[in-house]
């Protein structure tokens, strides 16, 4: 493709494009002449299905299967083909009829010709449509392996049960044909479209973009050098008018190129010069500087060895003479500002000795306050358990009489119901008394009755015999229940005296408790208030004992602080010491010491 023309690009660039566009055209119509035919066909398949009903309703309205063949009416129509072709003769296509899942009537070819007779429907999506959900199905299978568009019916026998199936169907080869010749007509036109339309673009695109040779090799004679380019396209107000105006301006930025390359080798050759004059001046004026830095140099050097007195003497050029007297000033204010330094370090080296030794008592005094306050506080520390353990066990004591005046009372409140129910047993023997007399009048009453019984039963002789024998066993038993009756009035006595004396000991009881609890609940007061007591003395003594402690670490604090000032003291000492040697290193003059240095000193 690199080497191709742009005429020639722009040709098949169009070419495939409508290729494209065929192919996608193509493609789209296919689908929906697909789709359209698809509609049709299940239309038709409809329509086919209904003439196969009617053709079978010939014969008659009721099915029946009997063993293996299938009745329409009196019709067998197993091996009858008359229905099957005749449909095949009126809507096309192929017809079946079912006895269960084996073709019994059908003009469908096997590949030898023959008819597929005691074939089965096969399993799949059909099968199980129809025969299993008792639903007809519409859509596309394969039969004997060749695809068709198919219809199944299921159909019933009179007790709504499925015993066999009805089928049409139309081969899709045979119904896509028209498809199939339209696509490929369809992309024959799209392939000749395309090449006479690419054709016509190549034509096209070679005579407008002709120029465009011209132009380029215009741009060529640029390249080598040519100024006197001629480019008749560029009054053209279209792309190629503008690239040969481009080109003609490329012509002009080059000569113009050209003539700033002269002017810059002249400047070139003049800024040469210039720069060797100041070539010149620059090694003068570096001789110059050089002897000012070799006598700086000295002057430091001699510092670097603790000099002080020495002084720059040597003649220098007149732009570092302020440098000369500026070093030489310096100097003099260092060894002035070091003498000075000596001085102080004398005052301070003294000072801090003073302080060291004053922070090393404080320290040993501070330390033995603390001392004092650790044990002090150590002290509070077990007087205040000792206190708190007295107020809890205060307030252990006055919860436990609490518990026993609570106990106490609840005890009262039993007795009271223990009294309560004393009376009421009491009344209960006495009504179980009356009961038991009630009892006695009637088992006197009943052997009086028995008695009498057994006179009358005595009086009838044989007849009453039976009666007698009744009355005496009644008799017997009033006797009994009056005895009886007598043993409960008695244990009911005993147990009333006994009721009344449990009734007398539980009052006492009752008044004793009551006394107990006036006793507790004078005790609980005291409790009460030695338990108030003791919590105010714990209170008390730990708000004295945190302020010892607070006092304890203070004091701790300053022994830390004294600690840390004897350190920096000593160490002030040490760097005093140090700063004297380090300022005895220099040479000084035998000048006295400056008015400020003195005062410092002092």
């Amino acid at each position: 493709m690199d080497r191709l023309s742009l005429s020639t690009k722009i040709a098949v660039m169009m070419a495939v494009a409508l290729g494209g566009l065929a192919l996608v055209l193509s493609l789209v119509t296919t689908h929906f002449m697909s789709a359209e035919a698809m509609k049709v066909a299940a239309a038709r398949q409809e329509s086919n299905m209904r003439v196969a009903w009617d053709v079978l309703g010939r014969y008659g309205d009721a099915y029946r299967l009997e063993g293996e063949t299938l009745y329409v009416g009196d019709q067998a129509l197993n091996g009858f083909y008359a229905p099957v072709d005749l449909v095949q003769a009126l809507v096309g296509g192929t017809a079946t009829v079912f006895a269960g899942d084996t073709r019994i009537s059908t003009n469908v070819k096997k590949p030898d010709g023959s008819r597929a007779i005691g074939t089965a429907l096969a399993p799949g999506p059909v099968h199980d449509a129809v025969l299993k959900a008792g639903k007809p199905y519409r859509g596309q299978a394969d039969i004997l392996g060749q695809p068709y568009f198919v219809a199944y019916d299921p159909i019933l026998g009179q007790d709504g049960k499925v015993i066999g199936v009805l089928y049409v169907g139309i081969p899709r080869a045979d119904f896509m044909a028209s498809v199939a010749q339209t696509k490929q007509a369809m992309l024959v036109v799209s392939l000749l479209a395309t090449l006479v339309i690419g054709t016509a673009c190549l034509f096209l695109s070679r005579r407008m973009f002709a120029p465009l040779g011209g132009i380029r090799a215009a741009m060529d004679a640029l390249s080598r050098g040519q100024s006197n380019l001629q480019l008749p396209w560029a009054i053209r107000q279209d792309d190629i008018g503008a690239m040969a105006r481009a080109v003609l301006e490329f012509q002009e930025a080059g000569m113009e190129k050209r003539r700033l390359e002269r002017e810059a080798d002249e400047g070139r050759l003049e800024a040469e010069a210039d720069r060797e004059a100041r070539s010149r001046r620059q090694a003068e004026e570096a001789a110059a500087d050089a002897a000012a830095f070799q006598a700086l140099g000295e002057g430091l050097d001699a510092i670097a060895q603790g000099d002080l007195t020495f002084r720059v003497q040597a003649a220098v050029a007149p732009k570092a003479e302020k440098l000369k007297a500026d070093f030489n000033r310096a100097v003099s204010v260092l060894e002035a500002t070091l003498r000075d330094v000596a001085s102080n370090a004398a005052a301070v080296r003294s000072g801090a000795g003073e302080i060291s030794e004053a922070s090393v008592d404080l320290s040993r005094r501070t330390e033995q306050q603390a001392a004092s306050l650790e044990e002090t506080a150590a002290a509070l520390d077990e007087i205040t358990a000792t206190v708190r353990k007295t107020a809890e066990g205060a307030h252990a004591a006055r919860d436990s009489v609490a518990r026993a005046r609570d106990n106490a009372e609840q005890s009262g409140a039993v007795v009271r119901d223990a009294v309560a129910a004393m009376s009421e047993i009491e009344s209960s023997s006495q009504q179980i008394g009356q009961i038991i007399g009630v009892i006695d009048e009637i088992a006197f009453q009943t052997n009086l009755l028995a008695l009498n019984a057994g006179v009358e039963a005595a009086r009838a002789g044989d007849a009453g015999r039976g009666f007698a024998v009744v009355a005496s066993e009644v008799r017997a038993l009033a006797q009994r229940s009056a005895e009886a009756a007598k043993d409960i009035k008695a244990l009911i006595s005993a147990s009333s005296a006994q009721v009344a004396r449990g009734v007398s000991l539980v009052s006492e009881t009752g008044k004793v408790l009551e006394q107990i609890l006036g006793q507790v609940t004078s005790i609980n007061g005291a409790v009460a208030e030695i338990a108030a007591s003791a919590q105010e003395q714990a209170t008390g003594l730990h708000e004295v004992n945190n302020a010892v402690n607070q006092m304890d670490q203070v004091t701790q604090q300053n022994a830390a602080m004294v600690e840390q000032t004897t350190a920096a003291s000593q160490a002030l000492s040490n760097e005093s010491q140090a700063l004297s040697q380090a300022v005895a290193r220099f040479e000084l003059s035998a000048a006295t010491v400056s008015p400020a240095g003195a005062r410092r000193a002092a």
